[in-house]
């Protein structure tokens, strides 16, 4: 029995589930979806001529793989024909919800889209974004919507509020409440800005929650009652009937390294040992990439990386040499976890992981692992206090363009830098 639609490689044809709203097709063999048959269909990409790199998609009605050929050749010559296109735009834009949905997701995976042009958002953006939006449609459902017919255009200030007020009474977050709206916000952004779409984005008028600040460190007593609490006893999550071993032997290191060096998850996970500077044999600081940069202006080429530099001070120099840092001394070993392939999962589990055990602590609050980036900022910031310029006006223009970072590195670790006090 069939899992999934014929493929054979066609340029601009790919297999699309409508379920989970991913193309399924040779290129995404990491996707496996487990769904029906019946939601899968033909996808069609094209782009318009002379408009740069604008492309019109279309979900095709054919279920045979010959015959989502010739629809996919004729919808392309439509396309293709500026005189047809002229007559046609309106109809060749997708009006339905479902479909404007579809479109958005292929944008914001970067599919077919041009090199220079790709926005690399993280895949937890991107899944949650489609979780939100998927609530939505799930909503309009259960009120009488017919996504088959459900145009974006029916989507209006009533019906924002009732969806509105559905969140309310669900008692999330304020955060969740605003990341759903923001979602949808942004959904119609797009359709407005990028692709010209006539539409009012009702989602403005929306009067977002207030948040919590995002300004929370971790005090040196919690930090270290955590320590002492990671290990491999009581270490078990049950959900359910699911259990699961929330310890990781490099957690704890993690922890410290995170805490010492105030670089983001990804970041420390691609550390490796001949990333460390050394002068006179003593380790000075850490050239650590500067992923997210990296990832928003293109850069994957080595020659043009943005880096950070983290000075190596007492307490990430005591890590580094529990983890034997003689030993490895230039070496091409991750410094978490050398022994584990893929840093992806590990990134994508480490703020769980910390999190479970910080609840075993029993405070009335929460702290989650990206509050050591937070600590540990405030702490370089009361340390090197430098937000004056003899030369600028606007200190921003100083720090970008002018200071030497791999100087200031130095001159915190000769003056002791550390993020928790002795």
């Amino acid at each position: 029995m069939k899992t999934s639609l014929e493929y054979k490689y066609f340029p601009g044809l790919t297999v699309y589930c409508n379920q989970c709203n991913l193309s399924i097709h040779h290129k995404n063999k990491g996707n496996k979806c487990k769904h029906p048959i019946n939601k899968q269909v033909y996808k069609a990409i094209v782009r318009i001529p002379n408009s740069g790199y604008d492309r019109k998609t279309k979900i095709l009605k054919a279920r045979d793989y010959n015959e989502a050929v010739k629809e996919f050749i004729d919808f392309k010559e439509q396309v293709k024909n500026p005189v047809l296109y002229q007559q046609s735009d309106k109809k060749l834009k997708p009006q339905l919800l479902k479909d404007g949905i579809a479109m958005y997701i292929d944008y914001l995976q970067d599919e077919g889209t041009p090199h220079h042009m790709k926005k690399h958002l993280e895949q937890s953006y991107i899944k949650s974004t489609i979780t939100f939006l998927k609530e939505f449609v799930g909503f309009i459902v259960k009120k009488g919507a017919k996504l088959n017919t459900y145009k974006l255009e029916s989507i209006n200030d009533s019906v924002v509020g009732k969806y509105c007020e559905f969140l309310e009474k669900k008692n999330g977050s304020n955060y969740t409440y605003n990341g759903k709206v923001k979602a949808m916000r942004t959904f119609f952004n797009y359709l407005i800005d990028n692709e010209d779409y006539k539409l009012r984005n009702v989602w403005k008028k929306v009067n977002l929650k207030s948040e919590k600040p995002t300004d929370i460190s971790i005090s040196k007593k919690d930090f270290f009652d955590l320590l002492s609490v990671i290990n491999s006893e009581d270490a078990i999550l049950q959900t359910g009937k699911t259990k699961r071993n929330m310890y990781r032997p490099w957690l704890k290191d993690l922890t410290k390294l995170k805490a010492f060096s105030g670089r983001r998850n990804a970041e420390l996970f691609a550390m490796k040992w001949n990333m460390i500077h050394f002068e006179d044999d003593v380790p000075i600081y850490i050239q650590s990439p500067n992923i997210k940069i990296n990832k928003q202006q293109n850069n994957f080429d080595k020659k043009d990386y943005q880096y950070s530099f983290v000075p190596v001070g007492e307490e990430l120099l005591e890590l580094l040499n529990e983890l034997s840092l003689e030993t490895n001394k230039d070496g091409s070993d991750y410094i978490i976890a050398p022994e584990i392939e893929n840093r992806v999962t590990l990134e994508t589990y480490a703020s769980r992981y910390f999190t479970f055990f910080f609840k075993k602590l029993k405070r009335k609050y929460t702290r989650q692992l990206k509050h050591l980036r937070q600590t540990y900022i405030t702490r370089e910031d009361l340390f090197v206090n430098r937000k004056i310029s003899m030369q600028h006006s606007n200190y921003r223009t100083t720090s970008k363009h002018y200071i030497d970072k791999r100087e200031i590195a130095k001159e915190m670790v000769k003056n002791g830098f550390r993020v928790f006090d002795k």
